[in-house]
């Protein structure tokens, strides 16, 4: 079963971020496997809504993040198996990819430090590869551990091209948009050249603001 068939990317996001990919990944002569190169396209995609960097409570409408190194402890666990294991270790290995990448800058002079995020992020790619059974994905992940500050390196390039600082600068602009159809944010978003998916208008939920 080829690649496509296996990691589905979102069209438009994936469309803008494929090309700023291709051509960071060209710029830097980073070679990978046309698999990994979808995979880190999907990771900003998926990352545009913020709700995806959380996991949400189940009793209550706020979100929180859980540690990464309790994730890597819970993960590792002997009585985690299957899904559950995998589950925890790409989110482990995504988020502090994405982290680590877009807003590196943000880590400098903290506790939990840019070379926190990518030894975590890494840690959980390279057991994914040991956990997981199917072939392709093993060398995916192989290819993210190996690879890991390298990709890194590629989405903070990305992230100065677009001037992005924090998650205010973008991620809540984007939710703001998908949420309520804000103009003004479309607006900022246009602006930075960030497409914006047409917002249904039927939707009795949505209240519309400029």
């Amino acid at each position: 079963m080829g690649a496509d068939k296996k990691i589905d990317l979102y069209k438009e996001p994936a469309a803008f971020f494929r090309e700023r990919v291709t051509d960071v990944m060209a710029r830097r002569g980073l070679e990978t496997i046309a698999v990994a190169e979808y995979y880190i396209v999907d990771l900003l995609s998926r990352f545009l809504q913020t709700s995806n960097l959380f996991d949400q409570h189940k009793d209550e409408n706020t979100s929180d993040r859980e540690p990464l190194a309790l994730m890597l402890l819970r993960a590792q666990s002997k009585e985690l198996q299957g899904p559950e294991k995998i589950t925890i270790l790409k989110k482990l290995g995504d988020t502090s990819l994405y982290i680590s990448g877009f807003f590196g800058d943000s880590l400098t002079h903290k506790i939990i430090d840019l070379e926190y995020y990518r030894e975590m992020g890494a840690i959980a790619y390279r057991s994914l590869s040991h956990v997981i059974r199917d072939d392709q994905f093993q060398e995916l992940y192989n290819e993210l551990h190996n690879k890991f500050s390298q990709f890194g390196d590629v989405l903070t390039e990305i992230s100065q091209e677009l001037k992005i600082d924090n998650n205010q600068n973008l991620l809540r602009l984007y939710e703001l948009y998908l949420q309520t159809g804000s103009t003004f944010a479309k607006t900022q978003l246009d602006e930075k050249g960030l497409p914006t998916p047409p917002i249904i208008q039927n939707n009795p939920g949505r209240k519309i603001k400029n």
